[in-house]
């Protein structure tokens, strides 16, 4: 490769992000995860006992994950492929409400993980399922360059900003959560979808879990829509009574797949929305990368409509270079998902 070209893929990829987290690649990919992924008393009891959902003191989300554990240690889970996914509770402490944390909220933290607790049963997806019983749940699948605890905080976030009142579900697929790292996520995020497929199908065969809405982002957006097709091979004309709102923000999709998956799942059109956004850096370097063909969430609005999907330009809501997280930043992006999911059809 000659260094000009060289050095544009590495200038290329330093732009190409998600949400930047840390490249934390320890643990073993076959180590066993502990009954309770916490290190102190207090941690242990909130992650097994804290109700559900957004709590007076913080917040508690399910979680299926494809990536390895950590022990009994932060970061929880890693980076590496687990040999058999994992379900288990989520506990969220929010940010602080001090005087100094409305005085100066840039230099605040955010949302942060206070414990991890794994779900009983040897079927992680049945587990998950029967906790989610008598709720709504939104499933939501983060997108390439995340750490684990970016894609829960971030997550935690949106939960708290649209201010849903069911259980929040975190599909985590093992990214490196590195810039230089994109064609590894990819392949890192296809490799989980039969896990993810399975955390749907279960929560859809539970007739007792109420309304399921799905939420993907960039990459994510890839994975829910294979898992979604596959699903369709087998629930054929039922698919759509299992799910609510389903959200696609900035996804990064082949246009010309995308097309062709929404043939097969155009009984979910009318339940689908896809924020795109013109000035999405990330998705134009992703669009070079795949050789020019363009990417769904940075792709022509009229187009993407006649898949019979609603389509939302958020182009004037970015507020940076990147703009490709606006749906989290944005609290006038975020107002649409709170609106798929309020518009719904039950």
């Amino acid at each position: 490769m000659r260094v000009a070209s060289l050095f544009a893929l590495i200038a290329s990829a330093l732009v190409l992000t998600g949400c930047v987290g840390i490249d934390d690649d320890s643990g073993d990919s076959t180590s066993s995860l502990k009954p309770v992924l916490t290190n102190t008393a207090s941690n242990d009891q909130a992650a097994n006992t804290a109700p559900l959902g957004i709590w007076r003191g913080g917040m508690t989300m399910l979680v299926m994950t494809t990536r390895n554990s950590t022990g009994n240690k932060e970061p929880w889970f890693g980076a590496k492929r687990a040999s058999d996914p994992t379900a288990a509770r989520l506990v969220m402490y929010p940010p602080s409400k001090s005087l100094l944390a409305a005085v100066n909220p840039v230099s605040t933290p955010g949302w942060s993980v206070a414990g991890v607790s794994a779900l009983p049963g040897d079927q992680p997806a049945t587990s998950l399922a029967t906790q989610a019983e008598g709720r709504d749940v939104i499933v939501y699948v983060h997108g390439y360059n995340e750490t684990f605890d970016s894609a829960a905080t971030s997550y935690a976030k949106l939960v708290d900003g649209i201010k849903f009142s069911g259980v929040p579900v975190l599909f985590s697929w093992p990214s490196r959560a590195a810039l230089l790292d994109y064609v590894t996520d990819k392949d890192s995020a296809m490799w989980s979808r039969d896990a993810l497929e399975d955390t749907l199908t279960a929560l859809a065969n539970d007739p007792k879990v109420g309304r399921i809405n799905l939420i993907a982002h960039s990459m994510g957006s890839m994975v829910m829509m294979e898992a979604l097709r596959s699903m369709s091979d087998r629930m054929g004309a039922s698919l759509p009574n299992h799910f609510g709102a389903i959200v696609l923000a900035n996804p990064d999709v082949d246009l010309d797949l995308f097309r062709r998956q929404m043939k097969r799942l155009s009984s979910l059109s009318s339940k689908m929305t896809v924020i795109v956004s013109k000035n999405d850096r990330a998705l134009e370097i992703s669009t070079k990368l795949a050789g020019g063909v363009p990417r769904v969430g940075s792709g022509d609005s009229e187009e993407l409509q006649k898949t019979g999907v609603k389509v939302v330009d958020a182009s004037d809501f970015g507020s940076g270079f990147i703009n490709h997280d606006i749906f989290m930043s944005r609290e006038e992006v975020r107002a649409v998902v709170s609106r798929a999911i309020e518009n719904a059809d039950q």
